[in-house]
């Protein structure tokens, strides 16, 4: 299944959770290079920490997008990845149910991934290459910011890359109290935590 068709189930199923009506715009939004070694320059997290720290990389580089860098139509992605074809999170669509059915959010954090995904499927992931680094499956020169980050369409991923979104948008974190509603909008707000600026 395309990433697009596999996108639009995500907000289905997020729709019928209750949570976030989110559509993706087909026309693609190509990001200047310029701009996305921008984004990568403000992460906070050096490149080697996160493998380990992928959540809070990406919660914060979608903040940049979207509150710094005013980029129109970025949305929240959480699901799976795979590389060759070996799932790296035990995440499944029920999973993400659950979690929001017995408010777990925030025990089961390490059990999924989450990315941002941009007008005509385009990835932006700024925590996956520092695990496949780390893991031996990728070499990347931390030094060159565009090798830090992974940005391409979802269909045309290197690395053997293949995303798998289950849920989109923020409302997710709330329903399943990975972050209370305060948390959610001090992090979302328009004045930067201080951590992402």
């Amino acid at each position: 299944m395309s990433y697009l068709k596999e996108f639009q189930a995500a907000a289905s199923r997020t729709r019928k959770l209750g949570l976030d009506d989110v559509s993706l715009g087909r026309d693609g939004l190509v990001l200047d290079g310029a701009v996305l070694d921008a984004v990568e320059t403000t992460g906070h997290i050096p490149f080697a920490q996160r493998a380990d720290n992928g959540f809070n990389v990406n919660f914060g580089m979608f903040h940049m997008l979207a509150k710094k860098f005013h980029i129109p139509g970025a949305t929240m992605t959480i699901g799976n990845v795979a590389v060759h074809g070996k799932m790296r999170f035990p995440a499944t669509p029920a999973h993400f149910r659950k979690m929001v059915e017995n408010q777990t959010g925030e025990e089961n954090m390490g059990n999924y991934h989450l990315w941002t995904t941009l007008p005509g499927g385009y990835i932006l992931d700024h925590a996956i290459l520092s695990s496949l680094h780390k893991d031996g499956l990728a070499v990347i020169d931390e030094t060159v910011p565009a090798q830090r980050f992974l940005y391409g369409l979802g269909d045309e991923l290197e690395h053997g890359l293949t995303y798998h979104p289950m849920l989109v948008g923020l409302e997710f974190f709330v329903a399943s109290a990975t972050l209370d509603r305060e948390a959610l909008e001090y992090l979302m707000g328009e004045r930067f935590p201080k951590q992402y600026s």
